[in-house]
């Protein structure tokens, strides 16, 4: 049943599609929410049709452990599709999101060219941040996709659930789905170090001890590639000290200092016709950042040190992007007035005034 509703999702351009008991189906397009009136209402007997079809026994189980699940799923001739299933008022409800078959790469998303370089680290850790829905899987497939058709790799995934397909091209490329294919990342990071990986991608770094293997394996000279639901550096580094107990702090902060390679944030605006491009901010770890990593008041002075980094090391602000994009036409004035942190900037960029800019563009 749920497979008629996917293919409308398909065929109407849509990226995500919102299953919900009393609603006709909804489907995201280009940001916006869009009911599909051509279809029916959805009763709670239609969602409990469609879970019962799309899990087994063992499946659901593990959704009534924790009253979330998500499963990857395939409709042929249509496309694949990342599903979450989830209660709402003692209902089912799902969100289904569309996943390419064709990895895209770095220049069809607009992705800042300096990814390539960071792509070359030979070990240490590499995390892609931002909020659910700002694209972070695309971004991570498009940095490993660009790995294998360039260089001779040994890369181990484990995802939850597997959303892009790699084919070997020059790198091989293991993709471990969670429970399918292991129970759980920190069992299955315990023994990745035995497969002789180069690099690990770990589909998310959820906890105390994800993390702590994570650093293990990169101070073992693998590079390990993840990400986090934060929205910029700063609060990704916070956010890693938060999973440990304050008396730990020193000791993560010097092993992120010594480990963490770059940080790459990202979220997407709407474009003046009407698609959507990512934004980025990028941190490289240079020997100023890791020294601002090991202090408690060094944390805070990381977005300047970006900002003022752009032309020597590839950093750049979130602001920095929203400027090149506004400049190109790419981004409305009221997209990037209201995504901007230093609003005043885009107000002068407007009234054509340049020299008093406060950021460093």
């Amino acid at each position: 049943m749920i497979d008629k509703y996917l293919k409308y999702l398909v065929d109407n351009n849509g990226s995500d599609l919102h299953l919900r008991v009393g609603n006709t189906p909804i489907i995201r397009k280009n940001g916006d929410l869009i009911n599909l009136d051509n279809c029916e209402r959805l009763k709670k007997t239609d969602l409990e049709e469609i879970v019962n079809d799309i899990l087994d026994e063992k499946a659901k189980e593990k959704f009534l452990s924790s009253l979330n699940y998500d499963i990857s799923y395939s409709v042929p001739g249509t496309g694949r599709f990342r599903l979450n299933i989830s209660l709402s008022r003692s209902s089912y409800m799902i969100v289904a999101r569309l996943i390419p078959f064709d990895i895209p790469d770095i220049e069809t998303l607009h992705l800042p060219v300096i990814l390539k370089e960071i792509a070359k680290e030979k070990d240490g850790i590499i995390l892609v941040t931002g909020a659910t829905g700002s694209g972070k899987s695309t971004t991570v497939a498009a940095i490993l996709e660009h790995i294998n058709s360039n260089y001779r790799k040994n890369i181990i995934t484990f995802e939850d659930p597997i959303e892009f397909l790699f084919k070997d091209k020059k790198s091989i490329i293991s993709q471990k789905e969670v429970p399918n294919d292991i129970p759980d990342f920190n069992l299955a990071l315990k023994y990745v170090l035995r497969q002789d990986p180069d690099i690990i991608y770990i589909g998310e770094l959820r906890d105390q001890e994800t993390i702590e293997t994570a650093l293990k394996a990169a101070e073992t000279g693998h590079l390990v590639i993840s990400t986090l639901h934060t929205v910029n550096a700063t609060k990704t580094i916070s956010r890693i000290l938060d999973f440990f107990p304050v008396d730990k702090h020193k000791q993560i902060r010097y092993q992120l200092s010594d480990n963490l390679k770059a940080v790459i944030s990202q979220k997407l605006l709407k474009t003046v016709d009407n698609n959507k491009r990512a934004i980025n901010e990028i941190l490289r770890t240079t020997s100023t950042i890791q020294e601002l990593i090991k202090i408690d008041e060094g944390t805070q002075k990381i977005p300047d040190i970006i900002k003022a980094n752009k032309d020597m090391f590839g950093m750049q602000s979130f602001d920095q992007n929203i400027v090149e994009l506004y400049k190109q036409n790419i981004i409305s004035y009221e997209v990037a007035h209201a995504n901007a942190t230093i609003k005043t900037d885009i107000e002068m960029l407007k009234s054509g005034i340049t020299n008093d800019l406060s950021d460093f563009y």
